[in-house]
């Protein structure tokens, strides 16, 4: 029935599991649970969970919470929470009573403040009849700080201290722990409170005793670069070199290059690509992405085929959106013959073209006075599906 299941096979599984000979035990619902979770039949898997002749052990419960919650079914989730808690059940739970554990409580913690219903999850964690993990502070700080609530955040954060739940996170770079912090800084990014951040990591080690890692210094230099402030990019990653010893990876570089080129300091660019070489740091499609896009801004066509022939060489496969960079850069400067033949070369290295590579090729055509081509280009992709109505009707303006 396993088999079954996991091929997404439910109407035989669910034949099998009715014409079974001896009764199913706990193992057999839970492994049709999953299998209707897994596919989106939650009704039928409330169903089958209301028909159960056996008592619903916590990985039964642990199943279908994580399927409603996946699904957005939060209050279905919350009623068979608290159905795991009634004193007095239903008739099918008079024969027992189920403890949620920590696990369970995260998955539901996780669910109501990916939805945003943040009020309830603090109820739930006040409810918790023992310690909360790492884990269960780590998923209501993301949630706090996604929607914005940094102050409540930071309370938290200092609730977990209190708690000695931040305790051994002393290592510099090392500790996995750093975690929470790290949320919290990614929540004051996203909030544009980047100055904020900067004195947050300051205090780290005396208040918290423990120290910045790569990726909080990667979480700020993307927070700069997209902010335009580069300066201050740069200033950051001699920062952690010479302060903590830490040597900037492909993150950091691709941050610091994709602001360069948007803002078409290609030259200054490819100096950090030489640098991120010299320094052992191996550059990956997303590096050579962002310094295909900025050589096609500029128009500097005869660079762009330099690196894209040596990422082969590299033994990096070119993507959709790479290809997708330099078609964009050769129809601004109108050799959208050229990037036609870049779309079929795209396409005998495997790759399927997506709608966004038609609509660079229809835009070139009509930009160099081919209107009528343009426009029954754009037809014939939209008649034949390759392209959506939307985006046809958006290229042919």
């Amino acid at each position: 029935m396993k088999r079954w299941c996991d091929s997404r096979e439910l109407d035989i599984a669910l034949d099998l599991f009715d014409r079974m000979k001896v009764a199913p035990d706990v193992y057999s619902y839970n492994t049709l649970l999953k299998g209707l979770c897994d596919s989106g039949e939650l009704d039928k898997a409330l169903d089958l969970f209301d028909r159960m002749k056996v008592a619903p052990d916590v990985y039964s419960y642990n199943t279908l919470l994580k399927g409603l919650c996946d699904s957005g079914e939060l209050d279905k989730a919350l009623d068979l929470f608290d159905r795991m808690k009634l004193d007095k059940a239903l008739d099918l739970f008079d024969r027992m009573k189920v403890a949620p554990d920590v696990y369970i409580y995260n998955t539901l913690l996780k669910g109501l403040c990916d939805s945003g219903e943040l009020d309830k999850a603090v109820v739930l964690l006040d409810r918790m009849k023992f310690a909360p993990n790492v884990y269960t502070y780590n998923t209501l700080l993301k949630g706090l700080c996604n929607c914005g609530k940094l102050d409540i955040a930071l309370q938290l954060l200092d609730q977990m201290k209190a708690k000695e739940c931040l305790d051994g996170i002393t290592r510099r770079g090392s500790d996995p722990n750093v975690a929470p912090y790290n949320i919290l800084i990614e929540g004051f990014r996203k909030e544009g409170r980047l100055d904020d951040a900067i004195k947050f990591i300051k205090e780290m080690p005396s208040t918290y005793g423990c120290y910045p890692d790569v990726v909080t210094y990667n979480i700020l230099i993307e927070g700069f670069c997209k902010e335009g402030r580069l300066d201050d990019a740069i200033k950051l990653m001699k920062v952690m070199s010479s302060t903590y010893g830490y040597t900037p990876d492909v993150f950091s570089y691709n941050s610091l290059i994709d602001a360069l080129c948007k803002k078409k300091k290609i030259d200054r660019a490819m100096d950090y690509l030489d640098m991120m070489v010299s320094q052992g740091c191996l550059p990956d499609i997303v590096t050579y992405t962002s310094i295909f896009t900025g050589l096609a801004r500029e128009g500097n066509l005869s660079r762009t085929m330099d690196p894209f022939d040596e990422l082969e060489e590299l033994g990096i496969t070119p993507n959709e959106m790479a290809y997708n960079s330099v078609m964009y850069g050769l129809c601004q400067t109108g050799q959208t013959d050229r990037a036609i033949d870049f779309l079929s070369y795209m396409v005998c290295k495997g790759l399927k073209p997506n709608d966004f590579s038609y609509r660079i090729l229809i835009k070139g055509i009509a930009s160099e006075g081919l209107i009528e081509e343009a426009q029954e280009l754009c037809n014939e992709l939209g008649a034949r599906g390759i392209v959506i109505n939307a985006s046809a009707k958006y290229m042919s303006n």
